[in-house]
């Protein structure tokens, strides 16, 4: 499965930033954070990965960088105390109750503040460094900052995470697991990728997942249902699956192998409607690959296409406004504004026309950045119609910043708006035809949303038209 920080993938800019100067003299100590991999060998008084200089070589880091590079100014106070309730509560999971209370509030100066954070974490280390190790308690640390502004693209990310991220830009789906996708609370199984274990096993659209490795998965979220998953090429892992049409929970034991997910695919459906899944924008060549898709399946004399960006969590701006010069005329596609309040106009300025049929669109809640600003040009631009659900609602322009142990801050550094100027982050985009997903039918087989989109599609080419509101209603990011 694929990584699942971040869930929501990022507009990823790819910025190498560095922690400004002004920071760097009111906080002693201050790293750089360099653009790339991080360094391979340790900064000047490291040492052990886990002795407590170590640990607070990123901390510092990443406190810097979400002060100095947020889309808006943060108060050093809220990240701080975000900071210390996290290192509280991984003290907690670790059986110890009521640790020493911090300094508290000490106002907005931001050196005050990280001496704060700095003590109290020197603090905890001296009394439970033996039960929880200093490593653990800043990436605790780190996350509750991140956390706490309350965005989707800013996390926190592991140095695994990272090098995942880092495969993903380049285009490269590969991990250990099963190779199924997972979606809705229970969790249940809407795609099985081919040549996989999943597939082996005989599990299909619909299944649930009630067990991992002995666990019962009820009241995990997807993510978890997946991180369980998965795991090192070629060790096993034993799931309880509920397959479609039985009340009973059957053991499967299954090897992980290196699965790989294409970021687009493309297939025939009946009814001479063409059908193009588009997981992500994460680097030039999936432009070609839509493209190649697309010409093909109208050279093939298909009366429609359906451009599948359900569970798109985003990816690159240019990539995503490369593609959409495919699709809409040339004009604004995104608006951006920084924290000093400037604004920018993103457009095409390459524009040609792919498409010789009508275009439907299909998005839900994991159509994400990217994802959601390509869905509100097509909706803007009036050159397909958009069916499912309201996307994410997460839309911002971040960047990923290495720290010095390999692990890696996201931090969004602007709003981003739709061409018109509509406000997508947190609101999301609308559909045009609102067609809920119905799991009932899925695990019987039916996909409602792709259906009404091939049939909408098929009213177009008869001629008859179809309403655009009003109507009863996948991301690899959940891969397992």
């Amino acid at each position: 499965m694929l990584r699942t920080i971040p869930r929501l993938r990022p507009l990823s800019l790819l910025l190498a930033l560095l922690l400004l100067t002004s920071l760097q003299g009111t906080i002693p100590g201050s790293a750089r954070a360099q653009g790339g991999a991080a360094p391979s060998t340790p900064l000047a008084g490291a040492g052990d990965p886990n002795s407590a200089s170590a640990a607070l070589q990123p901390m510092q880091e990443a406190y810097g960088l979400l002060l100095q590079r947020y889309a808006v100014p943060l108060d050093p106070a809220q990240l701080v105390d975000a900071a210390q309730t996290a290192m509280d509560d991984a003290l907690s999971d670790a059986g110890i109750a009521a640790p020493p209370p911090g300094l508290g509030v000490l106002g907005d100066d931001p050196a005050q503040e990280w001496m704060a954070l700095r003590q109290r974490f020197q603090a905890l280390v001296a009394q439970y460094g033996d039960r929880v190790s200093p490593q653990t308690l800043a990436y605790a640390a780190i996350g509750g900052m991140a956390d706490s502004v309350d965005d989707a693209h800013t996390h926190f990310i592991t140095p695994d995470a990272y090098r995942d991220e880092q495969q993903w830009e380049q285009g490269e789906v590969r991990y250990g697991g099963i190779g199924a996708r997972l979606e809705s609370t229970e969790p249940m199984i809407v795609e099985v990728f081919p040549n996989s274990p999943a597939e082996q096993a005989g599990l299909g659209p619909g299944d649930l997942i009630q067990s991992v490795d002995g666990q019962s998965t009820s009241g995990w979220k997807v993510d978890e249902v997946v991180d369980h998953i998965r795991g090192p090429e070629g060790t096993p892992v034993v799931i309880g699956v509920q397959r479609v049409g039985s009340t009973q929970t059957e053991e499967l034991s299954l090897v992980r192998a290196q699965v790989s997910a294409p970021f687009v695919e493309s297939r025939r459906l009946a009814g001479d409607i063409g059908y193009v899944a588009l997981r992500g924008f994460p680097e030039p060549s999936v432009v070609g690959k839509v493209e190649d898709a697309i010409l093909q399946l109208q050279q093939q004399g298909v009366h429609g296409i359906i451009l599948d960006l359900r569970g798109n969590g985003g990816g690159r701006l240019d990539v995503g406004t490369r593609l959409l010069g495919d699709f809409v005329p040339a004009g604004p596609i995104y608006q951006t504004v920084d924290r000093q309040g400037h604004t920018e106009t993103g457009t095409v300025t390459d524009a040609h026309q792919l498409l010789t049929v009508p275009l439907a669109v299909l998005i839900d809640d994991g159509t994400a950045s990217m994802g959601e600003i390509f869905a509100a040009a097509i909706q803007e631009h009036h050159v397909g119609t958009l069916i499912g659900t309201t996307t994410a609602g997460a839309v911002a322009a971040s960047v990923f910043a290495p720290l010095s142990d390999g692990s890696a801050l996201q931090l969004s550094i602007e709003r981003v708006y739709s061409g018109d100027g509509a406000l997508l982050d947190k609101v999301g985009v609308h559909p045009d035809q609102d067609v809920p997903a119905d799991l009932t039918a899925l695990r019987a087989g039916h996909d409602v949303q792709l259906d009404r989109a091939v049939a909408y599609l098929q009213s177009q080419a008869a001629g008859a038209g179809a309403p655009s509101s009003g109507l009863v209603q996948p991301s690899l990011d959940r891969a397992a």
